[in-house]
């Protein structure tokens, strides 16, 4: 009975030495795993720090430098107002349809000039407006239809033209290019223009 018992011990004895050393490979395998898990993330941590860095960098440099800091808000600001516009062609009464297709022709040259500008100077121009235009929009289909709705927008265009015209004005003043600067005397007429037309007619609604 003896060498059966020490044969059962020695079997024992082997059975949880191979447990643990699978133990032990498992453990040792799951680590490794975890260890490069740890690095990959940390890895696409490090990238996605990176990219957000260079474009603070980039943000930076433009918002110091008067030329592109002009380009870039003059950028917002017409594709906001031309989002208003759409809305104007798309929404309002007659005589706002009227004032919207007029006004959005000179904002389509205005921005095709900036976009050139800025190509040719490598400056990074915003694709939309930072999404104020939506909440414009979103502001002026609370109203109804029909004339008030009109108002509305005519009161919104009157304040975004006096917005631009602080902006092209200072601009003159500001930027360095005078191809720039021709670009911001050239525009400035036709906003005066927009912003005394809208004027007019939202006058006449009273």
């Amino acid at each position: 009975m003896k060498p059966t018992i020490q044969l059962l011990n020695v079997l024992s004895v082997c059975a949880l030495l191979s447990v643990s050393a699978c133990n032990n490979s498992s453990n040792k395998t799951s680590s490794t795993a975890d260890t490069i898990t740890t690095r990959i993330d940390t890895a696409v941590q490090e990238v996605k720090q990176a990219a957000q860095n260079a474009a603070s960098d980039v943000r930076d440099a433009m918002v110091s430098n008067p030329d592109s800091s002009f380009v870039v808000k003059a950028a917002l600001a017409n594709n906001e107002e031309l989002a208003l516009l759409q809305a104007g062609t798309d929404n309002g009464g007659k005589e706002v349809k009227m004032h919207a297709k007029m006004m959005m022709t000179d904002h389509k040259k205005l921005g095709a000039k900036v976009k050139a500008y800025a190509a040719g100077k490598n400056y990074m121009l915003p694709d939309g407006d930072d999404g104020k235009s939506q909440d414009d929009l979103s502001s002026l289909n609370q109203n109804n239809k029909g004339a008030d709705w009109d108002k509305a927008w005519l009161s919104m265009m009157i304040d975004k033209h006096d917005g631009a015209i602080r902006m092209f004005e200072k601009g003159q003043n500001d930027v360095k290019d005078p191809d720039l600067k021709a670009i911001i005397t050239d525009a400035l007429p036709a906003l005066h223009k927009h912003h005394d037309m809208v004027k007019t007619a939202y006058d006449n609604m009273k």
